[in-house]
């Protein structure tokens, strides 16, 4: 068997169904699961292939329609795609959130272990997932708003491995030093700064890619992820 990538179904515990992605990986076996919360752009088909990707390296992988609530579905419009992150519901969305990791825990692909990797805008919901709703791993790339959560830190238990670029204007190194303070002591915690990485460095159809920080941040990722 080889990878598989399809169309699923989330379903919130208020009987909202909205539509995800979703890629196994080869074999039939059980793995450890990846929930990703995209950033502002959504589950579009950039996204769709980073999903397949953490596949290939052995994690089952899936994200939601994060804005199914407000505006659903991919879109390539920044100022729509501002617009839905500057009105989404916060407490909503991180129920939504917790769900979303009981629904890919419960999979039957899924040996019960589950990390939660946040692009941009889910940087902060992925944190949230480490300190509160009991992700096994979490990850992030050029995430935003951790700084606003560090109250939390303390909570922060598990491997995790947070990427920034130096030149993100999204993210000025000001908020960085705040969460490399917060988890300077906390083993298993590592918060890198990547030399010429500008926001969206992960992303490879985004202005501010870089290739070489990409492949540095997702190897920080997986190796974090491995350790579930």
């Amino acid at each position: 068997m080889t990878v598989s990538s399809f169309d699923m179904t989330f379903t919130a515990r208020d009987g909202a169904a909205y539509d995800g992605r979703m890629s196994t990986p080869a074999g039939s076996g059980t793995a450890p699961a990846i929930l990703i919360i995209p950033a502002i752009f959504g589950t579009d088909a950039e996204m769709e292939g980073l999903i397949e990707d953490f596949a290939h390296d052995g994690f089952l992988t899936a994200a939601p329609d994060y804005f199914h609530r407000s505006v659903p579905g991919p879109t390539a419009d920044f100022q729509a795609a501002l617009d839905r992150m500057n009105s989404f519901d916060m407490a909503q969305g991180l129920m939504d959130m917790e769900d979303c990791m009981a629904q890919l825990r419960s999979h039957p692909r899924c040996n019960g272990k589950l990390a939660v990797l946040g692009f941009c805008f889910g940087g902060s919901f992925a944190f949230l997932a480490g300190t509160r709703f009991g992700a096994d791993a979490v990850g992030a790339y050029h995430g935003t708003r951790i700084h606003s959560v560090l109250d939390e830190a303390d909570r922060l238990l598990v491997p995790t491995s947070l990427h920034y670029g130096d030149d993100d204007p999204h993210v000025p190194i000001e908020q960085v030093e705040m969460v490399q303070a917060a988890l300077a002591d906390k083993d298993g915690c590592e918060v890198v700064v990547h030399a010429g990485g500008q926001h969206n460095f992960s992303m490879p159809t985004k202005a501010g890619y870089n290739a070489a920080v990409a492949k540095a941040a997702r190897d920080g990722v997986i190796t974090c992820f491995s350790r579930m």
